[in-house]
């Protein structure tokens, strides 16, 4: 009998080693809240490039939130308007309102409703945010008692991919939750969230006093977490990984989660989807890298597509530095133009998840291997696609 893979590139981790610190932020964070049955007044937010495990780690974070007798709900950021996101899962998940209710109370609250089954988006023109704050507010405060007097847990909320979300919706939770915080006991409610790297600056400008935000790095994993990541799910079905083996491995994926569970499924596939006692060895390994490398194309060449000419122009010239962290400006001279004019296609590329800020006036690649492929696959001497 052949066992499927336990491992998941792409898909939500079961497990999330290497992330203790982070789970247990929050799980202060919450005991705190449930013990003094008030605000978690800090707002965390968890921050880094795709596929280091952000989504899986708040998934791991809510199932710990729940076995701890919260109620939580979970809402992911970019599908349509924020505010109406957030009245739709609490208003369906702990206050328990009919359908019909939530179109209403998504109309009281200033959000306009299309048709049953469209997407609901907020518009509120300037002078009506704080109206739309203040109802937030309420309903935020009326959540928490709810549940408080339910079940005596609190309420937590999580928001994923923050950064994608809009302007006017990210303002209205911001101030929300600041004036939750003049009143704070009897409201027991935590707000977690998760966003790419740069999502720091795309919250503080909607709302500058959110710097005070507890925000925290999630990226790559050590050689021990990493080793954990890719023996833990084959020792829980019977099956060992050869120490040469693994070593390779965590060598190959440099502790990015996304590649460690793809380099790991490759193995596990080369191995024939093995049955308990098996051993997984270097030769599983090697017969696994050219489908791993295929994958990796696939994803280097998306990721490549999703950037317009003059951004691939942009990270052509960041591929062609001497380092894999590069000075903007070493970037415009490359390119013959001044640093200010990079803005725009600095903050779309750091949008699209393609690179990432590495200190002050200094830029990076998110994925591993990526700066390698744009400098095989372009003339970086041209600075253009072939």
């Amino acid at each position: 009998m052949v066992q499927p893979s336990p491992y998941t590139p792409g898909e939500i981790a079961h497990d999330v080693p290497g992330r203790a610190d982070h789970l247990d932020r929050v799980a202060d964070l919450l005991a705190a809240m449930s013990a003094r049955r008030r605000l978690a007044g800090r707002v965390h937010v968890f921050v880094g490039p795709r596929g280091v495990g952000k989504t899986s780690l708040l998934r791991e974070a809510q199932r710990q939130a729940q076995a701890a007798g919260h109620a939580t709900v979970f809402v992911t950021a970019g599908h349509g308007d924020l505010v109406a996101s957030l009245v739709e899962a609490l208003g369906l998940g702990p206050l328990r309102w009919q359908p019909h209710t939530v179109a209403s109370r998504l109309r009281e609250i200033g959000v306009s409703v299309g048709l049953p089954g469209a997407k609901v988006e907020a518009s509120f023109a300037p002078g009506e945010g704080a109206t739309v704050v203040r109802r937030l507010e309420d309903l935020l405060r009326a959540t928490a008692r709810e549940v408080l007097d339910d079940a005596g847990g609190g309420a937590v909320i999580f928001v994923d991919e923050l950064q994608a979300a809009d302007r006017n919706g990210i303002q209205a939770l911001a101030y929300a939750w600041q004036h939750l915080q003049a009143e704070p006991e009897g409201v027991p409610i935590a707000l977690v969230c998760a966003g790419l790297g740069h999502t720091e600056d795309v919250v503080t400008d909607a709302a500058s006093f959110a710097e005070r935000f507890a925000y925290r790095q999630l990226g790559s994993l050590d050689e021990a977490a990493t080793r954990e990541a890719v023996t833990a799910p084959a020792t829980a079905l019977g099956v060992s990984w050869e120490t040469a083996a693994v070593t390779e491995v965590v060598q190959r994926t440099q502790g990015y989660p996304y590649f460690v569970q793809l380099h790991a499924d490759g193995v596990w596939r080369a191995a024939g989807r093995p049955d308990a006692g098996a051993v997984l060895t270097i030769d599983h390994v090697d017969s696994a890298r050219a489908g791993i490398a295929e994958d990796l194309d696939a994803l280097y060449r998306s990721r490549w597509s999703k950037a317009s000419p003059s951004e691939q122009r942009f990270l052509t010239a960041m591929a062609g530095a001497d380092e894999p962290v590069v000075r903007r400006g070493d970037i415009a001279a490359t390119l013959g133009v001044t640093t200010g004019s990079l803005g725009m296609a600095r903050r779309s590329l750091m949008d699209k998840g393609l690179v990432e800020v590495a200190g002050h006036g200094l830029l990076s690649f998110t994925v591993p291997g990526f700066r390698d492929f744009v400098r095989e696959s372009a003339d970086v001497d041209e600075g253009r696609s072939r």
